[in-house]
């Protein structure tokens, strides 16, 4: 099973493979779609549900700090705290899976308490308004949670088309072994740097159905290191080179270098400078 979140049409929907199974209303972020800590904003990507909290509470049942108050919700309870943001019946607390784009650093999903919850019923849906958490019916909400288990795949997406469109993000160094094992090994690579550096230079291309389609290395002293999903025309990887390129000019570099297989091009701007045995070298001029 999968949960799918549409952003555009307010919709969450449960699957079983490809048969739908569930489809039910819902409520994202008044503020609009975004990952940033403190955006109040709906986080896109790949996600999984990390913990499911209110088993067996009664319906409209309170919780605050992920902790079942004992109150049940009611129009006078809501009229006498207008400020709450109402947390009911049951919480389905959602971490990413893409690291740098829904995870770690300050667009981490979990850390920021992005939840699939119950909303007093006056609450409208089909239209955003909530303060980044998906907002559900409560009846709705407890019906998902008996139907799914920790740890169920959760794609938000920004609409119908967003499932192949591309994101790039920055890799936390903390992720960077991770995400380079689930590439292709560089075919070729320009030798490791004897220059230290404390700079950490990555981007991560992604797809909008979560998968990693390349990464980007750009090492002081070294150059610029790729590793990327097996594919035919031009490489996912081309994306990342103006991130790439920005940082490299932020940092006063002169120019970057690049090792290809002799069958692959480079970016627009790069000139050949050296051929060797079944390889190119690249170079691109950052500075005269």
């Amino acid at each position: 099973m999968h949960i799918e979140i549409d952003l555009a049409a307010q919709t969450l929907c449960l699957h079983d493979q490809n048969q739908l199974i569930r489809q039910y209303m819902v409520s994202t972020a008044a503020a609009g779609i975004g990952e940033q800590q403190g955006s109040m904003k709906t986080p896109r990507g790949l996600h999984t549900a990390r913990a499911m909290i209110g088993h067996d509470l009664p319906s409209g049942s309170v919780l605050r700090g992920r902790r079942a108050t004992g109150e049940i919700h009611t129009a006078e309870l809501g009229a006498q705290h207008p400020e709450r943001d109402w947390i009911l019946s049951r919480i389905i607390w959602l971490s990413g899976r893409q690291p740098g784009f829904n995870r770690l650093g300050q667009v981490d999903t979990l850390r920021r308490y992005i939840y699939i919850h119950g909303t007093p019923d006056d609450q409208p849906m089909g239209v955003p308004g909530s303060h980044g958490c998906v907002r559900m019916r409560n009846a709705d909400v407890i019906d998902l949670f008996e139907r799914i288990r920790p740890g169920i795949d959760v794609l938000i997406l920004e609409d119908a088309s967003a499932r192949l469109r591309h994101y790039t993000a920055e890799v936390p160094v903390s992720a960077m072994a991770a995400l380079q094992a689930r590439l292709a090994a560089p075919q070729l690579a320009l030798p490791a740097s004897p220059v230290a550096s404390d700079d950490h230079l990555a981007w991560a291309l992604w797809q909008g159905d979560g998968q990693l389609l390349a990464l980007a290395h750009l090492q002081a002293g070294s150059g610029l290191h790729i590793w990327q999903q097996p594919q035919e025309g031009q490489p996912a990887w081309f994306a990342l080179w103006p991130q790439a390129e920005r940082a490299a000019l932020a940092r006063g570099w002169r120019e970057v270098r690049l090792l290809l297989p002799a069958d692959q091009s480079a970016p627009a701007g790069f000139e050949e400078i050296r051929t060797l045995p079944e390889a190119v070298l690249w170079r691109y001029w950052l500075a005269a």
